[in-house]
């Protein structure tokens, strides 16, 4: 089009020259007179390139007398979003890709029971479902599920809170379901017959002076349980009986996830890693070898020669299994969340990693490959409609070929997977969530970085970052991440008041899955937020010791809020553990747990719930939660824990967040330490 365009111009240049012929004063010699710019040639006026009336308009130049459009010339301007290339206007906005998800939302059971933790399904299509209740569903069509029976709760004799479960496994028609305990619920040991999977019967409790239940695995009607401290249970039932512990194994330091193949068991020991144990006599299980694993292993999966372990801050540790006496860790997938759950299908590892679900292809195990992952919205009915709706919490996962069984803080939801589909996605910090700038003077310029994370497998383009609030600008507008890499972009904030100035970020890209994300920005936040003293903080701890926050001055402190009724703070402070308090402690780094729910009556249940999740830094109730109170006045929403604050050695609140963001912590401790 651009050269019809030009041509057409030319001709016409050339007619108008051979018209204006008639009009020069010049007299050729045959009598003919021409205008400038032309001369006589064969009794015909053309335009001539050495007459110096040849005179071009901005932005044309003399080509063999005649006046083209010029490529360097300065009359040529682009409008805002074009460029001159070779002197024509093109645009320069980047264009947006076309994708498809790789993950595809069939459904969701807003039915089924809150706070699930484990999801698994069966060979005969049924999903089990343990959460604050026992719920059995039919998936055979996991666009069409079915509730079979819902909100199914456990009778514990001498209890009247009726708890759900935590981990659930199956022998034939019997489902053996678990909990921990809490101070809320009691532990157990405990299932459901499902014979009738529309009527289940709950199985015999059973209860042992002062055990607590996690993981649960079948093999050769065997029932192996997770003990924390108390190692590996090996169990059986009975239905005249009941349940009777037939076998035990010592030595472990956290027994939660639990594995079990024909006579060997696989058990997640926390911070030692993966243990291998041989059960062919389930009375005298014998450890055969152990390998540390990096963070705290939870889960554990299976599949020929290799173990896959859930190790929260080391990513998903695979582990060559075919020397069961000497497991040797050959590989790693590391993710910014905290894996916990896993599941594994046709050569492909399923991960429920706290802040979302992820996939990838172990056809070469020791080199896992990124196919997708998915973030799930939290419905929340916020005060102010523009902000972005909360993460869900993701702690189970179940798959069957390409169907995808997602177990989240609310209910269990079904996608179907689509490998072949090459997509972005785009990945933001929890933290941003709420981004704070701190106390700002009025005329006073702040700019934060907020990193952008394309994490899928096509690139990602940025169409449009914008802010709406007139206090707050971003750049880059636009940009294009490649697979696998990183870009900030620059969030500003011109005070314009001494009060809260609120804005939001929008960031607009081609991420099918999640096309607009919205970031809360705040300058000049009242109350105990960035940039505030952390006020004056009591506990009551639980060697009986009393702690204040002046006993932190000078130092960086981490305080952290839990409550034992709480699912994700039974991850969040081993996570805590491993990833800061082991990490850091020795350059300076303080952490202190509070807990402001419970009163100080209640301080030896506490105690036991700290023995079962394996925590060494010290821990004590807020019994007045002033400053949780504080602090959490800043953030509404429906996730009341866990919540970090970080203070640095000036008593400065730098950083507070009640979504778990272990990056940007690092990231803030690190830097405060170095000060």
């Amino acid at each position: 089009m651009t050269l019809l365009r030009r041509r057409a111009s030319v001709s016409a240049l050339i007619l108008l020259a051979l018209s204006a012929c008639g009009d020069d004063d010049g007299v050729s010699e045959t009598g003919l007179s021409c205008g400038p710019g032309t001369k006589a040639a064969d009794g015909v006026c053309l335009p001539s390139a050495t007459i110096p009336g040849v005179v071009c308009g901005e932005g044309t130049e003399d080509v063999d007398g005649v006046c083209v459009p010029s490529a360097t010339g300065p009359g040529v301007v682009c409008g805002e979003g074009t460029e001159d290339v070779g002197g024509e206007c093109v645009p320069t906005a980047l264009q947006p890709g076309h994708f498809l998800s790789p993950l595809v939302q069939l459904q969701s059971l807003h039915e089924v029971g809150s706070h699930t933790d484990e999801v698994r399904v069966r060979d005969d299509d049924l999903l089990l479902n343990c959460s604050y209740t026992f719920n059995v569903i039919d998936a055979e069509d996991p666009a069409d599920m079915e509730v079979l029976a819902g909100g199914l709760k456990h009778t514990i004799p001498g209890d009247t809170r009726t708890p759900g479960c935590k981990h659930l496994a199956w022998d034939d028609d019997l489902v053996f379901t678990t909990h921990l305990g809490n101070i809320r619920n009691p532990a157990f040991l405990s299932g459901w017959d499902i014979s009738d999977p529309e009527a289940p019967v709950q199985l015999p409790v059973l209860q042992e002076e002062g055990i607590s239940y996690e993981g649960v695995d079948v093999a050769n009607h065997n029932i192996f349980v997770g003990l924390h401290g108390d190692g590996l249970g090996v169990y059986r039932y009975d239905g005249a009986v009941g349940f009777t512990r037939v076998g035990s194994l010592g030595g472990f330091t956290n027994a939660w996830g639990v594995a079990a193949r024909d006579n060997h068991v696989f058990v997640a020991d926390g911070v030692d890693g993966l243990v291998t144990v041989d059960a062919t006599d389930p009375t005298a299980p014998v450890e055969l070898g152990r390998v540390a694993t990096g963070g705290q292993a939870k889960g554990v999966v299976v599949d020929g020669d290799f173990a896959y372990v859930a190790a929260g801050s080391a990513g998903v540790a695979v582990v060559d299994i075919s020397d069961l006496a000497r497991p040797v860790v050959v590989g790693r997938a590391e993710m910014p969340g905290t894996p916990l759950r896993l599941a594994y299908s046709e050569r492909r590892l399923f991960v429920a990693a706290w802040n979302d679900v992820r996939v990838y292809d172990v056809s070469t195990p020791a080199a896992p490959t990124f196919i997708a992952a998915v973030r799930i919205p939290r419905a929340f009915e916020y005060e102010d409609p523009d902000r972005e709706l909360p993460t869900m919490r993701t702690f189970g996962v179940a798959a069957r070929g390409q169907d995808v069984f997602i177990g989240t803080w609310e209910n269990p939801y079904s996608y179907r997977l689509e490998p072949d589909r090459l997509a972005p996605n785009i990945r933001l910090p929890e933290s941003s969530a709420r981004i704070d700038f701190g106390p700002v003077a009025v005329g006073d310029r702040k700019t934060l970085p907020l990193e952008v994370t394309n994490q899928g497998t096509a690139p990602l383009t940025l169409v449009d970052s914008w802010v709406s609030g007139s206090a707050f600008s971003v750049e880059p507008r636009q940009a294009r991440i490649a697979p696998g890499e990183t870009i900030e972009l620059n969030v500003t904030y011109l005070a314009s008041a001494t009060d809260q100035e609120i804005g939001y970020l929008h960031i607009t890209s081609d991420d099918p899955a999640a096309p607009v994300r919205k970031s809360y920005l705040v300058g000049n936040a009242p109350g105990v937020s960035v940039g505030a003293p952390l006020p004056a903080t009591t506990g009551t701890m639980l060697d009986g010791t009393t702690w204040t926050s002046e006993e932190s001055a000078g130092g960086v402190l981490l305080l952290t809020y839990f409550a034992t009724f709480c699912p994700v703070c039974a991850n969040h402070l081993p996570d805590t553990e491993a990833r800061f308090w082991l990490k850091y402690k020795d350059q300076g780094l303080q952490i202190v747990a509070l807990n402001p729910r419970e009163p100080v009556d209640q301080i030896g249940q506490v105690q036991a719930y700290c023995d079962n999740i394996k925590v060494s830094f010290p821990v004590g109730l807020e019994e007045t939660a002033s400053t949780y109170a504080a602090v959490t006045s800043n953030f509404p929403g429906p996730n009341p824990f866990p919540v970090d604050v970080i203070v640095g050695k000036d008593g400065i609140v730098r950083y507070a967040s009640h979504e778990y963001d272990p990056d940007a912590m690092t990231a803030v401790i690190e830097q405060a330490l170095a000060e």
